[in-house]
């Protein structure tokens, strides 16, 4: 059954209040507008109404903002560049929502094709809240690591050694790379550790390829257009990305990791991660991956919503927590175990 106005409502209020609180007033302020158009009956509504299969975790919000920036870095509603920061605008909401408006209407078929794609962003940010928890199993298993990502994308986190990181503790990674990711750490993971990636794959249902065009504008639509920073760190990984590429398989995560992990690999630490990314499953294959898990005895890093926070955890520790794009990390252990 579709979702109700009300609920849609509700879905788009809370991705507001995620947007204002998580540095992007131009989104908070656009989605604030937003609802009062849907619950108005306005073009937001016709839009958004009558989808089947739609849930508070879909992500309808950020896919319709996507589906109109996508637009606007194309392009194809030069009135709204003006004001949108990816393209050199000012910011203003309040000037950008009557074209906004607009442009759901002289778009529409364009949009309503857009909203229906799922939900695939890369947030390179993240790699930074998932960085303790592969040092940590490198330290304790002492071995080179073979990393497995479900729900991968593009697979931007799967190259996260590739990056340079830096923090009070000192910093880690390749010192010349296009993605420097500063300023992301609160309370910093031990950053005197090696590792060593010796495998790495990815699965996805719906993969993207950072060496296409299209793609790549896909990912960068996807990035909230007042954010600059994202974005950069965005571009930085897509080239390194397209300098070492990593397949990612078109794949159910239950099924990938059910062909993947039976067989033993004593020469190497496995590690199963991913990173929002089980809001999108079904219990059924929830089941089905702690399952394959379990029965394995792998490493098992996963950076998932516990708000109003991120819980980084390994296993059943909790490492560490974080916001929703990787920031303010939080680091809880320091492990002296051999």
């Amino acid at each position: 059954m579709p979702a109700t106005r009300d609920e849609v409502a509700g879905w788009l209020s809370f991705q507001a209040r995620g947007c204002a609180a998580l540095g992007s007033p131009f989104y908070g302020s656009l989605l604030e507008s937003a609802i009062a158009d849907l619950l108005a009956g306005g073009p937001v509504w016709d839009i958004l109404g009558g989808r089947e299969g739609e849930s508070e975790w879909s992500a309808l919000a950020l896919r319709l903002m996507a589906a109109v920036h996508r637009l606007v870095l194309l392009d194809e509603v030069p009135a709204l560049a003006p004001h949108y920061p990816s393209v050199g605008g000012d910011g203003d909401a309040d000037a950008a929502w009557p074209l906004f408006r607009a442009a759901l209407v002289d778009e529409s078929d364009k949009i309503d094709r857009l909203v229906r794609l799922p939900c695939q962003t890369n947030e390179v940010g993240r790699s930074a809240a998932l960085l303790g928890g592969f040092l940590e199993v490198a330290h304790r298993a002492q071995l080179p690591l073979r990393i497995l990502e479900v729900g991968a994308s593009a697979g931007l986190n799967l190259i996260w050694d590739q990056y340079r990181y830096e923090s009070s503790r000192g910093g880690w990674g390749q010192d010349d790379s296009p993605v420097q990711l500063v300023n992301m750490f609160d309370v910093p993971p031990p950053m005197n550790r090696a590792a060593e990636v010796a495998e790495r794959k990815g699965c996805d249902t719906n993969p993207l390829d950072p060496s296409s065009y299209e793609d790549a504008l896909t990912l960068r639509a996807s990035i909230w257009a007042d954010q600059l920073h994202r974005l950069s760190l965005l571009d930085g990984a897509i080239e390194v990305a397209r300098q070492m590429p990593v397949e990612i398989e078109r794949l159910d995560a239950a099924e990938f990791l059910e062909r993947e992990l039976p067989r033993p690999r004593p020469e190497v630490a496995t590690v199963v991660f991913h990173s929002v990314f089980m809001q999108y499953v079904d219990a059924d294959s929830r089941n089905r991956i702690q399952t394959a898990i379990d029965r394995a005895g792998v490493f098992y890093l996963r950076m998932e919503p516990a708000y109003p926070l991120f819980e980084i955890r390994l296993n059943d520790e909790l490492l560490g927590t974080c916001h929703a794009h990787g920031t303010h990390v939080r680091w809880n252990v320091d492990s002296t175990r051999p």
